[in-house]
């Protein structure tokens, strides 16, 4: 918990101020019993509260005063004794204390509001970086694809759709020197859940496993797979289980094609 991001809530002072239920009362007692930053913050406010009281208090004329206290004198109010005195407080007293009640509480809520504003403008700029950064690895993405599409050392390998699948089609390029191999997935569904599509490379007769396509996108972008060096006659692509499979299951063809065939 972020105790200073707790006091600037307006929390405090509207615990100050009586404002609270009693659970919430009861949950601002409990943090300022765990956490002395709270009962800080309680106590400063409180002792503002009250010195906001005495600078705009109004004391009345000597004059004003005496004559409130002859008027007084035949029972019309009680005085309060201080120290052998008899005080009056002036009657306009209570109205400023209520106006700075007032102001007190307009300030909490336009804090409560600039804090929310805060939180609403932050949450906004984390899903805007979060949507940039994302923009930014789909271009990279992009650029990939399109360089290796323009690139004369990728041998492009067309695979069909096999009996089961004939509208489906995948593109594999793969550079015999490098053994980089990329995978287009051009009109291959997206894989149900629990499933995803995995390429074979056929050497020597023989499948060997050349990655599986971890995403359900179709089309772009390009897919970096494994690497296969050894001389390839064909790529396959089968629908397995999710993680891949360690042989291809014969079944779940979709789609084939020979090297330079």
């Amino acid at each position: 918990m972020d105790i200073q991001e707790y006091i600037s809530s307006g929390i405090i002072e509207l615990y100050v101020l009586g404002m609270l239920s009693e659970q919430e009362a009861a949950e601002v007692l409990a943090y300022a019993r765990q956490y002395p930053e709270v009962q800080q913050a309680i106590d400063s406010y409180e002792a503002s509260l009250e010195q906001y009281a005495r600078l705009h208090a109004v004391q009345p004329p000597a004059a004003l005063q005496e004559k409130i206290w002859h008027r007084l004198q035949a029972g019309s109010r009680p005085a309060t004794m201080i120290s052998g005195r008899k005080i009056w407080r002036h009657p306009v007293l209570p109205y400023l204390m209520a106006a700075c009640v007032i102001l007190l509480i307009g300030s909490v809520v336009l804090n409560v509001m600039f804090y929310t504003q805060y939180k609403h403008v932050q949450e906004q700029t984390e899903r805007l970086q979060a949507q940039q950064a994302d923009l930014q690895q789909q271009l990279s993405q992009y650029a990939t694809a399109l360089q290796v599409l323009r690139t004369p050392d990728y041998t492009p390998v067309l695979l069909k759709g096999v009996a089961q699948h004939p509208n489906m089609i995948a593109t594999v390029y793969w550079n015999p020197s490098s053994g980089e191999v990329y995978l287009l997935p051009n009109l291959l569904p997206p894989p149900p859940s629990g499933k995803q599509y995995q390429l074979w490379a056929i050497v020597d007769g023989k499948p060997i496993s050349a990655g599986v396509y971890p995403t359900a996108t179709t089309g772009l972008p390009v897919q970096k797979m494994a690497v296969i060096k050894q001389p390839v006659q064909a790529f396959a692509i089968t629908l397995e289980k999710e993680g891949g499979s360690p042989t291809p299951t014969l079944s779940a063809m979709y789609v084939m094609g020979k090297v330079n065939g």
